[in-house]
């Protein structure tokens, strides 16, 4: 990808035929699934499902497992987080999991999200993240 989202947007406001903004900027298409690339991060940062489960409190079902393998599975933002920070992820790749699972970004204006933005950039997992949310009275992850 080259250009920025605000580029494309700018290019699809000022577009007369959609058709041809597609075709013209094919290259800058999400053109992976969200099981895909979460597939493509266990490579990345080299860890086990297993692992990232753990981590993410996700151990009792098959949840996770559906969303690594199944792209007809419709993801829970809060459970992307949660696998988010199983990895632990980034800041950078934990918001193109949310985009890639079609659920809102993470936003720093939003209190709990500025929490789990701190969360990701001090690699914490869903225990150390929902004590800290659970101090500032905030919804758990379960």
């Amino acid at each position: 990808m080259r250009k920025t989202t605000e580029q494309l947007m700018a290019e699809l406001q000022n577009t007369k035929n959609i058709d041809d903004f597609v075709v013209k900027n094919q290259g800058e298409m999400m053109d992976m699934s969200l099981s895909k690339y979460l597939c493509l991060l266990l490579e990345k940062y080299q860890v086990e499902k297993s692992d990232v489960f753990r981590r993410a409190k996700m151990t009792g079902s098959n949840y996770g497992y559906e969303l690594f393998r199944d792209d007809s599975k419709k993801a829970s933002r809060d459970k992307l987080i949660q696998i988010c920070l199983g990895f632990p992820l980034s800041i950078e790749d934990a918001q193109e999991v949310l985009r890639y699972g079609k659920v809102g970004a993470l936003y720093p204006r939003d209190q709990r999200d500025a929490y789990v933005l701190f969360a990701l950039k001090n690699g914490y997992d869903v225990e150390t993240l929902n004590d800290l949310l659970f101090e500032h009275s905030e919804k758990l992850f379960e």
